[in-house]
This record gives C-alpha cells, structure tokens and sequence, in this order.
C-alpha cells in the first residue's frame, strides 16, 4: 500500500521530512519463531512501514512488480487504486473504560431498546454503526482485537505508545457494518456488490483484519502487527 500525504491530509503519521507512507509484506503466512521481530507477522504476514520523501523517489512504474513466489494467493493484493475517503468515527465501546460503556449501553437501551423486545425493529448498535470504522483504513481508532484489550501498545525497543498506522482488511463491510459502504457500493447484482466488497482481493486468515502499529518516537523501530 502507498499513499502520499497530499491525499490524506488529515492523517498525521508522517515524520518531518517525509510524504510518502508504504506499507510492505510478506505473501506467506509466519509464526514465532520465523519472526525476526516479536509481535509482527505471527501468523500472518510480516509487515514493513517505510516513511519516504517523493523527491528522492524516481518515476513510478506504470505495472506494480509481484513477487516470484506467492505462499498465501490472499495475502497478495489485486493492483488497486485508492481514493481515500475522511470519516469520522469513535473508539471502540471496551476502549472507553467501565463508566463511559455503561452509559454507552444506557444510550442504546434508550435509542433502540431491548433486542429481546421486537428484533425485526432493532437497529445496529453503537459498536457497529458509530465506532470504529471497518476496512482499509489509515490512521484513526484501532479495530477491537480478538483478547478484548484495549491498552496502550508499546514499543518493544524504546517502550513508547505506538501509534495506529493502518488497519488492512479482508472486506471493507460485511452484514453488521454495511452502514460504513462507500456511496453506491450497495447497488446492483450481488455479484458487483460482492466485489465491491473486497476490491483489494485480500483474505487474511478467517475473513480478518490485520491491525498496524508503529513507533511515533523513531521510524526505525519495529513494527507491531496482528490479526483480529
């Protein structure tokens, strides 16, 4: 993945000096004790984040290279073209600590009631409509991981909180977030929908998302990334 900062401006990731974002990884699927750095490709891709300036890149090439061998055909991506798209969204509800989940809970009760009460009338709750967006994304809240924790993620070389640099994902939307769809991704066949649904043609794992994290204090340091 690589996009330079003139079209995401609201993204603050960038180091001083640098307007290029890329985001690397390995088409084969890694464990433990294949990784070179803890916490990033166990089982799944072993990921790269390079901060570029675009006045030291030459010409871009007009057909993206692919790799000789492939391991995993889902972690390779289908060549794409982005069109990055602002949104606003919240933490995840377990982000926000007990008091503030309880009156999330209260304000949904209130909304939308019970779902015991009439299921045909409930609406998606607060966690699927309003929180973290779902998708590729860059920057933003991190997606909820699988543990249900949501603390700080530490760099393992200096111990400063890292920052959440991009989330890449299966599917931009399924059943429970369809609210999320770009406009117009909804219409049509179901087969046009479907692959709208996952233009990138990645599939990591079961229909996961994989989560990327990296060291605000230096760029070199290494990157945590997981599945969820």
């Amino acid at each position: 993945m690589q996009v330079f900062a003139h079209d995401v401006p609201w993204y603050e990731g960038f180091p001083p000096g640098t307007d290029v974002l890329q985001v690397l990884w390995c088409p084969f699927q890694h464990y433990y004790d294949d990784a070179t750095v803890p916490y990033n490709g166990i089982a799944g891709p072993f990921v790269q984040v390079c901060y570029r300036d675009s006045r030291s890149l030459s010409e871009c090439l007009s057909v993206p290279p692919e790799p000789l061998v492939v391991g995993e055909p889902g972690y390779l991506p289908s060549p794409c073209l982005l069109r990055p798209e602002p949104v606003t969204e919240y933490p995840h509800p377990g982000a926000l600590g007990e008091e503030f989940e309880e009156r999330v809970d209260a304000w949904e009760m209130a909304t939308f009631g019970d779902i015991t009460d009439d299921p045909e009338d409930y609406e998606p709750r607060f966690h699927w409509e309003l929180s973290t967006a779902p998708g590729w994304k860059l920057g933003g809240h991190e997606p909820w991981n699988y543990q249900g924790y949501f603390g700080p993620v530490q760099c393992h070389s200096c111990g400063t909180e890292m920052r959440f640099v991009a989330a890449v994902a299966s599917s931009e939307w399924d059943g429970g977030t369809a609210s999320w769809a770009p406009a117009g991704s909804l219409d049509g066949h179901v087969d046009s929908r479907l692959r709208r649904q996952s233009p990138s043609g990645v599939r990591l794992g079961r229909n996961e998302t994989m989560r990327i994290f990296s060291c605000p204090a230096s760029p070199e340091h290494p990157v945590i990334s997981d599945l969820m």
